[in-house]
């Protein structure tokens, strides 16, 4: 099988033509026998009729005969149409000229008035169609004795205008076949022609020569030309988070190294507040490069080839563990979250946002965190995460989310961990907003993709 998806569905075409057009044939050629079996069997009777009509008794009114046969062809030899009249005991009566040299096989005779047809065999040609009829004869001096005529025609014209036609079906039906194969691998061109212009595009983006599938796709491929070039968006998104985060985690270990080079002693043991220094230092570095790390790991892949998360079991979880942490604020959580909320995504991604903007709101709470949700259209949900605290202020909102804000801080409060979940919801196409909460808090709301 070709591997050109054009090639395939040419010759998937051209097989069937080939099955339906000879099935045509067929069915036409054996309409057309029977047509022409219907007609000679015609010609046939219409041939016994005329020797009927034109026998004569015979001189002194012994036997019959035919003075002057009913068809010019029956006096010439080998002219493809033969007579004969038999008596009672199946001698030949009388015989055309043209049946001189032929013999003919006549089967036990029916009943005085019922034809009779058949095929008879023929060695080197197609063979000879028969057709008889007993008649009881009465003479002039009242006796009454049967006579069984007997007319055959070669079945060379028949099998010729057969062939004839034959061919000639062939010939139109194979032309027609062409002509439209011809027509569907213009069509197929044309149709196909999109999927050139993808192939060209894509040539271009490997060399740098455009950055994305340009619009105006046929309804079928736009979904493909969407989702390549979300998909495009995606890995550039990805790699610039990669190098942004290797310029951070570079630019952020520079103070811890300073610091602990500056507190290492030249020569001998190091002292104990030096030592504290040290390990403080490499806590620092550690937590640094975890979450330099967790943020490059976001995966923003939407959701391709991962399963629905279920949200209201992940909120649970994390609510559950926080309590504990927690235990002393004995913060109340209420969850109006719809059981069936799904996020189409990473399960570990979804714990990361929820658990960091959960943990602030246990962290900077009061008393009581509520946690709510909903879907929108198909392929959205909201996450929304309020608490009593003292909330955040505006400006504070766009200083830890914005990109590079408190990296090298030591304490993983607020802005690192909203930072972390703004990574994660831009890598999914989504939205993370804080506002103030009807609790007297601060709200913070994720949009993600839904499944």
């Amino acid at each position: 099988m070709p591997n050109s998806l054009r090639s395939r569905v040419l010759l998937s075409l051209a097989v069937a033509l080939l099955v339906f057009f000879g099935a045509t044939v067929a069915v036409l050629e054996w309409s057309l026998g029977n047509s022409l079996a219907r007609a000679r069997d015609q010609v046939l009777e219409a041939q016994l009729l005329a020797m009927i009509a034109v026998a004569e008794p015979g001189e002194a009114g012994a036997g019959l005969e035919l003075p002057e046969p009913p068809d010019g062809r029956m006096l010439s030899p080998g002219s493809g149409l033969y007579a004969e009249i038999r008596d009672a005991a199946g001698r030949p009566a009388w015989r055309s000229p043209s049946a001189l040299e032929l013999a003919l096989e006549l089967p036990p005779p029916g009943a005085p008035g019922v034809r009779d047809s058949w095929i008879q065999p023929q060695r080197g040609g197609p063979g000879l169609a028969l057709s008889s009829m007993v008649i009881d004869w009465e003479f002039d001096d009242g006796r009454v004795e049967s006579y069984r005529f007997v007319v055959a025609q070669g079945l060379e014209t028949w099998a010729a205008q057969r062939r004839a036609f034959r061919l000639g079906l062939v010939g139109w039906f194979g032309a027609l076949a062409a002509a439209t194969l011809a027509l569907l691998a213009f069509v197929l061109r044309r149709v196909m022609r999109p999927l050139g212009r993808i192939e060209q595009e894509i040539r271009e983006m490997e060399g740098a020569e455009r950055d994305q599938l340009s619009a105006g796709w046929p309804e079928e491929l736009r979904g493909v030309a969407d989702n390549l070039n979300a998909l495009l968006r995606r890995e550039r998104d990805r790699q610039r988070r990669y190098q942004e985060s290797l310029g951070n985690l570079a630019h952020s270990l520079k103070t811890p190294l300073a610091a602990i080079r500056t507190v290492l002693p030249e020569a001998g043991a190091a002292a104990a507040p030096q030592v504290a220094t040290v390990r403080s230092e490499l806590g620092r570095m550690d937590r640094i490069i975890g979450w330099q790390l967790r943020r490059a790991a976001a995966v923003g892949a939407a959701g391709v080839g991962l399963a629905p998360v279920p949200v209201v079991p992940v909120v649970r979880d994390l609510a559950a563990i926080l309590d504990k942490v927690y235990r002393e604020r004995d913060v109340r959580c209420d969850l109006e979250l719809p059981e069936n909320l799904r996020f189409r995504g990473d399960e570990g991604d979804l714990q990361e946002m929820l658990g960091n903007v959960l943990d602030n709101a246990w962290k900077y709470g009061r008393r009581r965190v509520r946690i709510s949700g909903a879907r929108h259209g198909v392929d959205a949900i909201t996450l929304r995460v309020e608490d009593d605290g003292p909330g955040l202020a505006p400006a504070r909102a766009d200083e830890v989310m914005a990109r590079g804000a408190r990296l090298d801080e030591s304490h993983p409060g607020q802005g690192i961990g909203l930072a972390v979940v703004r990574e994660l919801v831009t890598a999914y196409g989504g939205r993370l907003t804080v506002a103030a909460s009807a609790l007297g808090g601060a709200a913070v709301e994720l949009e993600l993709p839904g499944g």
